[in-house]
């Protein structure tokens, strides 16, 4: 069993964004701010030696754990130029708001999958979901992407978002915007810092998270997944041991042994989450050339012309055959 999914926080202590639901950024969170001044930036070097390490599986790694990952352009690039040149595949999730047509391109011959942050249809929803009201902005940058890929079906573009009380009366229209422009739409339930939406009635399974993949803090520490905004766990430290080394060490067999057994003995940073439930599929439909897939806290909506491309682009992110349990 190998990680499948890498996420690096390469620059983890700055933001060019301090959305109000964000645990780190937020100035809602206070926590957040003390966190800050523990972080910091990966060093290239490092990230060289994992990925020589990681090549001759080559998963999907994202540059990005808590902050924008376009936010410090030259060690972004780099670590995007590492991975190619090793044929590992590269995904981001981005605000949109630093992709200018020199960095479209570099983004189009490099990256796997984009995946954006929108969160509105208007300006006014977006000064309340994300604190700027440049909606145009970011919507001219997901249409220049569209617009220099043209037909072809790398890399794969999706478009998300959040469900906040601000922004629940535009998620159909917002749906039925994007659908028709971009490979896929995703919509997610807000969490808060318990790491929880509501209250789950089904049976627990163990999280998929812990199975298939790895987040790796700026300084190489293993976190057990990426809700761990306030850097509570630690799993290893991958550019001391390496990646196998901690993915198959014994913190981690003992995380995945707790979730295995007795519920109420599940690892303490675990115990009270419910977000368990949000990473496996439950309901798979086929609606006016969409294909819907849906968990309890999220819903993909997929264009099914465009389905080749995902499946060529990306893992079965869900593994919805091993989670039947669930329905």
């Amino acid at each position: 069993m190998l990680p499948r999914k890498i996420t690096f926080g390469i620059q983890e202590n700055a933001c060019n964004l301090s959305c109000p639901k964000c645990l780190v950024h937020s100035p809602h969170y206070p926590k957040g701010k003390e966190i800050r001044k523990q972080l910091g930036k990966m060093d290239l070097d490092n990230i060289i030696k994992t990925f020589d390490e990681i090549a001759s599986w080559k998963p999907v790694v994202s540059p990005s754990y808590w902050s924008e990952p376009l936010f410090n352009k030259k060690l972004f690039m780099q670590f995007v130029q590492e991975a190619t040149k090793r044929g590992i595949p590269v995904e981001i999730n981005t605000n949109a708001l630093l992709i200018d047509t020199a960095m479209a391109k570099f983004l189009l011959d490099n990256i796997s999958t984009i995946s954006i942050s929108i969160d509105a249809l208007k300006k006014e929803t977006l000064l309340k979901t994300r604190s700027v009201d440049c909606i145009e902005k970011i919507n001219n940058a997901v249409e220049l992407l569209l617009q220099l890929r043209g037909n072809k079906l790398k890399p794969r573009m999706v478009v998300s978002f959040t469900e906040e009380d601000a922004n629940m009366g535009e998620k159909n229209d917002f749906i039925q915007y994007w659908i028709g422009k971009v490979d896929a739409v995703r919509v997610n339930k807000a969490y808060n810092d318990l790491r929880k939406v509501n209250p789950v009635t089904i049976t627990r399974i163990p999280c998929r998270e812990i199975y298939d993949c790895m987040n790796i803090d700026y300084d190489g520490t293993v976190r057990i997944c990426c809700l761990d905004a306030y850097r509570q766990t630690d799993l290893g430290n991958v550019f001391r041991e390496g990646v196998l080394n901690v993915w198959n060490g014994k913190k981690y067999r003992a995380l995945r042994e707790s979730h295995e057994g007795d519920p109420e003995k599940i690892d303490p940073f675990c115990k009270g989450c419910d977000q368990w439930a949000g990473f496996n599929i439950i309901e798979e439909r086929e609606v006016d050339g969409m294909l819907i897939r849906c968990t309890l806290f999220s819903s993909y909506y997929n264009r099914i012309d465009r389905l080749h491309g995902w499946k060529s682009t990306r893992m079965d992110e869900h593994s919805l055959a091993v989670h039947k349990e669930l329905g």
